[in-house]
């Protein structure tokens, strides 16, 4: 099985469908050397049209090659950018340009970069409270529970989730797909990274409760560290 080939085929193929204007090449395959192809697991497209339509999604196999097609109007491509919508956002960062007839594709992939660059926005007081508050909170109800093996290990595993996202929002930095969580931390915090992968090969209850302080307070500590109090005044009970 030849998948540049296939991904040749395809891509020619998407070509010539009425009011194609673009077509991207997202996720791995994006990053993809043409010899390396075979080794993808599948081949992810971003098909992009001129014409208004809704956004769409095709799994498909071909001769025994994967691939993942998203289909998308030119109009939503940017009303996503300019929401700055993670999803779009992080998945056009990484996009490479395969195929385009619309000179507009190249200004929107520029924008979403400047938009990548100058991060998520300045955080707001209330929600930085709240972000440290929360942490602490949930950090107290699981050593209170250690010794329920079973429930323990289920809510660490949740707030071990939560601190990572929780970083991201701290220091305006657009949190990554997770699958790329580990790749992208390695690269803006080293340490945190090293801490995250410990505590995820970590068996022992003890140990991860352990390591999990140890993030939570290193993710804290710039912010004004640990909140254990909260005096009366609003607060999002959705969260």
């Amino acid at each position: 099985m030849d998948y540049y080939k296939a991904f040749l085929e395809k891509t020619e193929e998407l070509k010539n469908e009425d009011s194609v204007v673009a077509i991207l090449l997202i996720g791995k395959t994006a990053r993809a050397e043409k010899e390396k192809f075979n080794h993808l697991n599948d081949i992810d497209l971003l098909v992009v049209y001129e014409n208004n339509r809704s956004f769409e999604r095709e799994i498909e196999n071909i001769d025994g090659i994967p691939f993942d097609i998203s289909y998308i109007s030119i109009f939503d491509m940017i009303t996503q950018v300019e929401d700055r919508s993670l999803i779009w956002v992080n998945m056009m960062m990484g996009a490479k340009i395969f195929f385009a007839q619309n000179e507009l594709i190249f200004g929107i992939i520029d924008r979403v970069k400047d938009i990548y660059l100058n991060g998520t926005g300045e955080i707001k007081a209330e929600d930085l409270k709240f972000i440290r508050f929360n942490l602490s909170q949930k950090l107290i109800d699981i050593e209170n529970r250690i010794h329920d093996v079973v429930l323990s290990s289920f809510l660490m595993q949740r707030l071990f989730m939560q601190v990572l996202e929780d970083y991201y929002t701290l220091n305006e930095i657009w949190q990554p797909h997770p699958k790329n969580t580990f790749e992208n931390l390695d690269v803006v915090d080293p340490k945190l990274c090293h801490l995250a992968k410990t505590f995820v090969y970590e068996c022992t209850a003890k140990r991860q409760f352990e390591l999990l302080a140890e993030m939570v307070t290193y993710v804290l500590e710039p912010f004004g560290g640990r909140l254990m109090t909260w005096e009366k005044g609003p607060y999002n009970i959705a969260k």
